[in-house]
C-alpha cells in the first residue's frame, strides 16, 4: 500500500464502520466526493485522508469523483456531526443522511448570492432615484435604498476568517414573557457585529409567529427554513450562510444542520418544547441539547427561553452549567373550577360549570375553550345550547399551543385532568409548562376546570418544579440519570445510565446486540435515546 492515498468516507448508510476508498489528488477532510458502495453509487463526505486501510488493497475501489461543483461540508460540521453520532447512539451516516437528505442532494445547484440580488435591487433604487418623483414617493425610494446599503454593509463588514466574536459565557436560560424583546436586543448585538443569530422552534407555526416579529425589526435580513421551503430556496440560503453574515435564521429542528460560518448567537425558543425532541427516523436528537453543543462548537452565545423551564434545563440552571435570566411580565391569574364539587351541587351544565358561564357572562368578546378528553360533536352541542349566540372556538390542546390567545376575552381549559397521564413521570412537568404557555398568550381571563383542584401544578409553578426535581433525584429519574429506550424487534428495555457511567461502553453493548439480533432475525434492531440531561 505505500505510495497509494487512501481516505475515510462518511456514506449516508447505517453503517457501524467507515469505508475506506483510494484517491490519488488527496482531497481534504470534508471534501465531497462520488463513490461506489454496494453496487450503488453515492455522494459521500471525506471523514480522514492519508489513513492505512484495515483491509486489503484489492478490496479498496476507487473514489469516482471529486466533487469541486459541490461546497465541501465545514470542521465545524463535521465535529457536529460526530457529537450527535457519539451522544444519541447512531452512526455517522445517518447524522449525514439528516444533514443532507436525497432532495438536498439533487437541488445542490448554484444560485446567484444574497450579496449579488441585494447589489442589483439598490442599482435599481438609485436608478429610480434620477428620475423625477413626487417627494412622498422619493422619501420611500431613498428609505429602501438606505435599508439595503445597510443590509450590505452588514453582510460584507467583516472579511471571511477575521470574525471577531464576543465571549460566549455560559448558555442562558430566560424565564419570562418579556424575552422576545430581550432577543431583538440581543439579536442586533449580533447582527452589527456580522455574525448570524439562529432562533429555533420546536414547530412551523411558532416559527412563522417570530418570523413576523424579527421581520419587522430586521427587513430583508430574516430567513425561515423548514420542511415548507424547496429545496432550491434552502440551498440559496445554505450558499449564503457559508459567504456572510448578518442574518437571522428562524427555523424548526433540522436548521441545525446548515452550514453556519459567522454564528453568533442560538436562542431556542420555548426550549421546553417535547417537539424539539426528534423520534424517527434517527439520529434521535434533542434539538434543544444540540444547539448548546452548536453554540459550543461555533464559539456561539446560547438563549433558551421558555415560560417554565425544563427540569433538565432548570437543573443545569441550579448546578451553575447555565445562567439563569428571569424577564417576567405580568401574567393573569387563573381562576380553578373544581368540576367534583360544582356536580355535587348542580354546578355543571354538562360539561361547562355555571362558573364559566358566569363568568362569560361579564366579558365582551370571542372565548376560546380548550377541550380535553371531550367528544367535539357532544360539546359543539353543548356550547351551542349554552353560550347563546356567543362567538366561542373550540380548540385541542395542540392548537391550543399554536393560536393566538390574545384575542379572546376568555380563555378556559375544560378537563384539565387530562394534563396528567398516569403512566408518564414527567405529566406534572408538562402540566405546569402548558398551563405557563398558555398563560403567556392570553391577555383575558383565563379558567381552569379540574378535579384535582388541590393538585400543586395549580399553584406556584415554580415550588412545584423544585418539588418534582427533589422526587426526580430520589427514585433516581432524568436530570440525575440518562434513560436508554431500546427496542429489539419488538422486544422493549429501558435502561438507566449514571452519572459518569461510560456512554461509549454502553453504545458498544447495544450495538453488539444490535447486530446479534439482526443476524439471528435478518430485522432490524433500534436504539434510541429518550432522555439526554448531560449537556
Amino acid at each position: 500500500m505505500n505510495g497509494e492515498n487512501y481516505i475515510q468516507v462518511i456514506l449516508p448508510l447505517r453503517l457501524e464502520w467507515m469505508p475506506f476508498y483510494r484517491c490519488p489528488s488527496g482531497p481534504a477532510p470534508g471534501a465531497r466526493v462520488s463513490v461506489v458502495f454496494a453496487h450503488r453509487k453515492y455522494i459521500g463526505v471525506v471523514w480522514k485522508t492519508g489513513v492505512t486501510p484495515e483491509i486489503g488493497a484489492s478490496r479498496i475501489q476507487d473514489v469516482l469523483e471529486v466533487r469541486s461543483d459541490l461546497p465541501p461540508v465545514s470542521a465545524a460540521e463535521l465535529e457536529f456531526w460526530d457529537f450527535l453520532s457519539s451522544y444519541y447512539l447512531c452512526t455517522i451516516g445517518e447524522v449525514y443522511k439528516a444533514a443532507y437528505p436525497a432532495g438536498k442532494l439533487l437541488s445542490e445547484q448554484k444560485a446567484a448570492s444574497i450579496l449579488e440580488r441585494l447589489r442589483q435591487r439598490l442599482a435599481v433604487r438609485e436608478e429610480a432615484l434620477t428620475r423625477k418623483h413626487k417627494d412622498s414617493v422619493r422619501e420611500r425610494l431613498e428609505a429602501e435604498r438606505d435599508a439595503i446599503a445597510r443590509q450590505i454593509d452588514a453582510l460584507t463588514r467583516i472579511p471571511d476568517g477575521e470574525v471577531a466574536k464576543p465571549a460566549c459565557g455560559k448558555p442562558v436560560l430566560m424565564i419570562g414573557g418579556a424575552r422576545h424583546q430581550e432577543y431583538l436586543r440581543r439579536c442586533r448585538e449580533t447582527l452589527d457585529l456580522g455574525l448570524n443569530a439562529l432562533v429555533l422552534t420546536p414547530e412551523i407555526a411558532a416559527g412563522e409567529q417570530l418570523q413576523e416579529l424579527f421581520g419587522q425589526a430586521f427587513p430583508n435580513q430574516v430567513h425561515c427554513v423548514n420542511s415548507h421551503i424547496t429545496e432550491t430556496r434552502r440551498r440559496r440560503i445554505a450558499d449564503d450562510l457559508r459567504c456572510y453574515g448578518g442574518q437571522v435564521v428562524i427555523g424548526t429542528r433540522s436548521a441545525l444542520f446548515l452550514p453556519f460560518s459567522r454564528l453568533g448567537l442560538i436562542i431556542v425558543e420555548n426550549e421546553q418544547d417535547v417537539l424539539f425532541k426528534q423520534t424517527e427516523p434517527s439520529p434521535r436528537y434533542n434539538a434543544r441539547d444540540a444547539a448548546v453543543m452548536l453554540g459550543r462548537i461555533h464559539g456561539a452565545s446560547v438563549i433558551l427561553g421558555t415560560p417554565s423551564p425544563s427540569l433538565e434545563s432548570l437543573h443545569n440552571a441550579l448546578t451553575g452549567k447555565y445562567a439563569m435570566q428571569r424577564s417576567d411580565t405580568s401574567l393573569p391569574p387563573v381562576e380553578i373550577v373544581d368540576v367534583s364539587v360544582e356536580r355535587r351541587k348542580n354546578g355543571m351544565v354538562g360539561r361547562i360549570s355555571r362558573k364559566l358561564l358566569e363568568t362569560a357572562s361579564r366579558t365582551d368578546g370571542p372565548i376560546a375553550l380548550i377541550r380535553g378528553w371531550e367528544k367535539p360533536d357532544e360539546l359543539t352541542a353543548e356550547v351551542a345550547s349554552v353560550f347563546d349566540g356567543r362567538e366561542v372556538d373550540i380548540l385541542t390542546l395542540q392548537q391550543a399551543r399554536l393560536a393566538d390567545l390574545r384575542k379572546y376575552a376568555l380563555v378556559a381549559v375544560l378537563q384539565a385532568d387530562a394534563m396528567f397521564p398516569a403512566d408518564d413521570f414527567r405529566a406534572d412537568e408538562r402540566a405546569v409548562q402548558t398551563l405557563a404557555m398558555l398563560r403567556e398568550q392570553c391577555s383575558g381571563i383565563f379558567l381552569v376546570q379540574t378535579a384535582k383542584s388541590d393538585h400543586p401544578v395549580f399553584r406556584d409553578g415554580d415550588t412545584i418544579l423544585q418539588q418534582l426535581l427533589q422526587e426526580r433525584k430520589q427514585f433516581g429519574l432524568p436530570p440525575f440519570t440518562r434513560l436508554i429506550d431500546t427496542d429489539f424487534g419488538g422486544r422493549k428495555e429501558r435502561l438507566t445510565l449514571l452519572p459518569g457511567a461510560s456512554l461509549a461502553k454502553r453504545k458498544q453493548e447495544l450495538r453488539a446486540r444490535a447486530l446479534d439480533f439482526e443476524k439471528k432475525s435478518g430485522g432490524r434492531a433500534r436504539v434510541t435515546i429518550d432522555v439526554d440531561p448531560i449537556i
